[in-house]
This record gives structure tokens, sequence and C-alpha cells, in this order.
């Protein structure tokens, strides 16, 4: 059995953290539903590992309490599979006895699978992720299907081709790319073989940035596919790098670049969508320079994008609660729009609603697929209803509706301020399935 950590598996070995002084203690490593957790026991109150658990509770030592001795962020677990690096740990949970024993559990961030030695995997110089939907909306492939042989008419030939990495740009120190694979795995004793194409977002950086760093660029790229087609899409970690943890062979020598496996405890990725749902956007809208261009829009507008684009985890919710999501990122765009206009940020922050969203359509002409007067009119007065209690309750189908406008007219906005002609975004939006309302049922 490898080196792997899957859902389910719990592995026995020891322990260790880079501290000074940190032992090495039996521990279990268990990967399940609830996240990465390493479960480690002690024989004593006074143990240091039992002090990571006691130290902020007011349990009695018969030693002082070891205050200088923090929870190590990097913790290693080694057993006969080989090692995982835990990184972001963090003690939470804890049984103990009256004579002192007891055991507590480590929570981890991520897993690394591999590492032997202290590296600072929670500042790596390189993140790899799986992007649901990339590869096929980037209309790449490593396959290729070769002219069929006269003579099996009936058979089919599958090539391999090599699709160069595309290259995005660098920004605040990070050069960001996409890149493309294949892999080949056997399953069910063999009686079924799978053929993987991917594309995955690459980062890399010269100095060792924090995780979030980097992951701020991957997350960048998932919402821009989520806005293309407004479908729930997932960005998962694949794989890390640190320039001081090269691939070595046999003989000690280094061979280059060494991406070890990430393993994160939320690894929910998306299957590709069913049924045919059409993008918004295209990459050969933009190519690369777009790409890049919408990073920094993403950075940018964060305060006006972020609600719109969290909006869609929300589909349980109710209508209200959608608006009340949705309606401050509208605000937050009007507003950014005066900024960015020349307007004075005491007179933008004091424009009414109205006034904000107006400003939003103002550059979208006639694309739209409804009125962008009705829009305003009814945005302000389903948001203004739920904001004043002293208003009536306004009707759940134009709330809904209202929800829905305001997240095609985000959509659309940031289409056209990438560069896609007016023209063809009101075409594209005759065809997209928000443009379609919701009716009451009775």
């Amino acid at each position: 059995m490898g080196n792997e950590l899957n859902i389910g598996t719990r592995r026995i070995g020891m322990i260790e953290g880079f501290n000074p002084g940190t032992p090495s203690i039996p521990a279990a490593l268990e990967r399940s539903d609830r996240g990465i957790i390493a479960t480690v026991t002690w024989s004593s109150s006074d143990d240091l590992f039992a002090s990571w658990f006691l130290r902020d509770s007011e349990i009695e030592t018969i030693t002082p309490r070891l205050e200088d001795s923090p929870v190590s962020r990097e913790l290693i677990f080694k057993d006969s599979r080989g090692s995982v690096m835990l990184v972001g740990c963090y003690a939470n949970g804890f049984t103990i006895s009256i004579d002192g024993s007891g055991s507590g559990n480590l929570w981890a961030s991520a897993a690394i699978m591999g590492p032997r030695k202290n590296i600072e995997f929670d500042k790596p110089h390189g993140i790899r992720t799986d992007i649901s939907g990339l590869r096929a909306w980037l209309g790449k492939s490593s396959w290729q299907y070769l002219p069929r042989d006269g003579d099996r008419p009936n058979g089919a030939t599958i090539g391999t081709c090599e699709v160069p990495d595309i290259e995005i740009g660098e920004l605040g120190g990070v050069r960001i790319s996409l890149s493309f694979g294949r892999s080949i795995e056997a399953k069910e004793d063999g009686d079924l073989t799978v053929l993987a194409d991917y594309s995955r977002c690459v980062t890399r950086s010269q100095e060792p940035l924090a995780w979030d760093v980097h992951m701020g660029f991957h997350r960048a790229m998932r919402d821009l596919l989520l806005l293309s087609r407004w479908e729930v899409e997932s960005c998962r970690e694949a794989s890390a790098l640190r320039c001081d943890d090269p691939l070595i062979i046999g003989n000690g020598e280094r061979r280059g670049e060494n991406w070890r496996k990430v393993v994160v405890p939320d690894e929910v990725v998306r299957a590709a969508a069913t049924g045919y749902r059409p993008h918004l956007f295209k990459y050969s809208d933009f190519h690369s320079a777009g790409l890049m261009k919408w990073i920094r829009l993403r950075d940018e507008f964060a305060r006006a994008l972020d609600p719109v684009i969290s909006s869609i985890q929300l589909m349980s919710v109710s209508p209200n609660a959608l608006l009340a999501q949705t309606g401050p990122g509208l605000e937050a765009l009007g507003y950014l729009l005066m900024l960015r206009d020349g307007v004075s940020n005491a007179k933008a922050e004091k424009e009414p609603l109205r006034r904000k969203l107006e400003r939003i359509v103002q550059d979208l002409g006639d694309c739209l697929p409804f009125s962008s007067e009705e829009w305003t009119d009814l945005t302000c007065s389903a948001y203004n209803s739920l904001k004043h209690a002293n208003r009536k309750a306004p009707d759940p189908v134009n709330v809904m509706n209202s929800w829905r406008e305001c997240v095609l007219v985000v959509r659309a906005w940031v289409g056209v301020e990438l560069g896609i002609p007016l023209d063809v975004m009101k075409e594209r939006l005759s065809c997209d399935p928000q443009k379609n309302p919701y009716k009451g049922v009775s």
C-alpha cells in the first residue's frame, strides 16, 4: 500500500514537531469527513504534547505550564508507508484522566505527502490546483483521435499530444500560468482503463509566500469560470513546491523540481456539468492578457464581486437572504465605479442606491436581456424593503428576480470590462439561462 491519505484511512506511526525539544511520540493519523486529524497520547499532564492542549485550560499541573511551547504549525508523521507533513496544525479537543494521562487531537489545514525533513510548506514557492471546467473552457486536450485503420472500421486509435503552457503573467512577485497533462489509470482489477485529461493553474514565486497569497490567484481563475456560466466550480490544491526540497534520485543527485502531492480536508471536486450551459466569456475573447486583466480586476473590485460570487453557494436559503447577500455588492460596485470616474469619496458614499445602480448599467448599453430602468426600479424597491422594517415586505418572486438580474448585471459588467464588445455580449446574454424569470406557483 502506497503513501496515501484517502478518506477513511487511519495510519499508526510516530509524530514529531520541529520546535526545539519536541519529542517523537506514537500517534494515529486519520482523514475523515471531519478533516485531517492526528491523535496523540501522553502519560503525564506535564509532557510537552499535553501542554499544547492544557496551556489555556484551568487544569493544574505539578510543574509550571510550558507557556513557551506553542503547538508546532508543522508536524511530520512517519510510518511504514512513508512520511506526511501536516501544515497549519492546531490543537482542538482532548481528554485527560485524574492521573494526568490523556489524549488530544491535532488538526491540520493540509497534508504534504513525502517530505522527511523540516520544510516550510506553509510558505511554498509554488502551488498547482485543479479547477473544474478549466480545460474544457480553454478548449485544449493532451489526447487526440488518430485516423482509423482501414482494416479496423470499428476500432479507434487515441494518441497523445503535447500542449504548451499558457503564460498569463506576473503580479506581486507571483508568476501565473496554466499547464496541461494527462494520465492513464487502471481500475477494477484492470477491467476499466481511465484516460484523464486535465489543465492546472500554476503559481510560482522566487520568495516563499503564504498559502493564501498563492491561492488568491487560483481562486480568481475559478471565479472567472463561475461567473462565465454561473455554475459552482471547485478549486482544489493538487501539489506544492519548495525550492529547498528538490527531486533527488538514489545516488543523491538533484534532478529538478519536486512537486509534492497535497491533501486538504475539503477536497470537493465538481464533476463535469451535465447538459449544455453556454459560457458568457470565452478564452478566445481575451487570451492570456485578458486573464491577467481579470486577476487585477478581481482584486480591485473584490468588495463588489465577493458578495455576488458567494451567493451561488446559498441556493437553499430564502429569496430575502440571497438579495441581502448580493445587494451590498451592487452598492459597492456602483460606489467603486464612481470613485474611478473621479467622484470624491464623500460624494460617492452619499449617493443613493438608485444612482449607484444607474452607474453600473451605464457601461452596458442595451446588452441586457431586460430593461435596465425596470431592473433599477425592482432592485431599489426590493432591497430597500429588506433593509427597512417599516416598509411592506417585498414579494418573494420579485426578490428572486431582483437577485437573478443583479447577478446577470454583474456578469455582463465583468465581460464588458474585460473587452467583450456590447453586441457580442448582447447576443450571449440572449442565450444565457439566467435571463429566464422566476414565476410564482399558485
